[in-house]
């Protein structure tokens, strides 16, 4: 089985990194204080990509761009937990899972990676939208 903290550790570095390269030193100081001050920072960026040109390995980083943000803002603005859940049928054996407890009490698990790719197929989606889906899957 896989380090899962190693693995996470990268997560949050990585997505800063992102935002200071498309927003600056201010706006990575703005999402250490609160993940979702990047949303349309990273909108701007998604709207400007030139999809027609992706290949496969693009739509690969995009997905992975994103589904780390997605797992940040679950761990950091829904005080999610991380874990990983045996899946067979994917390439790794398992995938990375966050738990988050809604407001109504109930115990949701999320894995970013399905929800990202829901909405980058067929055209990626404004970050704003996933952002509600992700309040949405979290009951909020």
């Amino acid at each position: 089985m896989i380090d899962l903290d190693e693995f996470m550790s990268g997560y949050r570095p990585a997505v800063r990194g992102l935002v200071r390269q498309l927003g600056g030193e201010a706006a990575a100081l703005a999402f250490d204080a609160d993940p979702l001050s990047a949303v349309s920072i990273l909108d701007a960026y998604v709207q400007r990509l030139p999809f027609a040109e992706f290949d496969a390995e693009d739509w690969t980083a995009l997905h992975t761009d994103l589904s780390a943000f997605v797992t940040v803002v679950l761990l950091e603005t829904y005080e999610g937990a991380y874990r990983a859940r045996q899946d067979e049928s994917l390439p790794m054996g398992w995938e990375l899972v966050v738990e988050v407890v809604g407001p109504d009490g109930q115990q949701r698990v999320i894995a970013p990676m399905s929800l990202v790719y829901e909405y980058l197929v067929p055209v990626p989606q404004r970050i704003p939208h996933l952002m509600q889906a992700v309040a949405h899957h979290t009951g909020r």
